[in-house]
């Protein structure tokens, strides 16, 4: 029995993603990227938590954090009680940290807690980042959108070019909302829809 405890120990340990290796960078997106790609690479995904453009970046799983609810809270005095809703969060409050400083033109990779207190991911095309549109592809649905398609036609047009991609129409109706609010083009749309 104490061998089968042990086995599974080992198991769950190395199903735990090996934090990224300390170095450093030329520059922040390049820092971000190779984080996130690692993370990608043992199912987990990275998102920043924390930054200050020239100076740090603070990144974290995106499972961190935990949930808030914001619902105003029912009076019990009251004769009606509402019922009781299910949150659908996925935070777990992951402690994962890994932080990137600029020194000396430098950017520099330290890791605060290389550790996750959920599982990986066994596929990450589970995950909404997957989902998402490529700068490319979002100047592609802003242009086929001036040009009158609608959203199922401009998906389809998209699949041709990417069959890999597992958007649906419902991602398209946002990128063509996050255009209208703004009314953003340029470089300026794509840092809009990215952030």
């Amino acid at each position: 029995m104490e061998m089968g405890v042990q086995s599974c120990r080992e198991l769950n340990e190395s199903s735990q993603m090996l934090p990224p290796l300390p170095g450093t960078f030329v520059n922040r997106e390049e820092l971000i990227q190779h984080v996130g790609e690692f993370a990608v690479s043992q199912g987990y995904v990275v998102t920043i938590k924390q930054s200050k453009r020239d100076r740090v970046v603070v990144l974290g799983c995106d499972r961190g954090g935990v949930y808030r609810n914001r619902r105003k809270a029912f009076d019990e005095s009251s004769a009606e009680q509402t019922r009781k809703r299910k949150i659908g969060s996925r935070l777990t409050n992951c402690p994962f940290e890994a932080v990137g400083k600029k020194d000396d033109g430098l950017w520099m990779l330290t890791i605060k807690n290389g550790t996750h207190n959920h599982e990986p991911l066994n596929d990450i095309s589970e995950h909404p980042s997957a989902r998402r549109f490529t700068e490319r592809e979002v100047l592609l649905v802003k242009e086929m959108t001036e040009a009158g398609l609608r959203p199922r036609q401009i998906l389809k047009r998209l699949r041709q070019s990417n069959p890999d991609l597992l958007s649906t129409p419902k991602h398209v109706y946002n990128v063509k909302a996050k255009l209208r609010q703004g009314n953003i083009t340029g470089r300026a749309c794509l840092n809009f829809i990215f952030i």
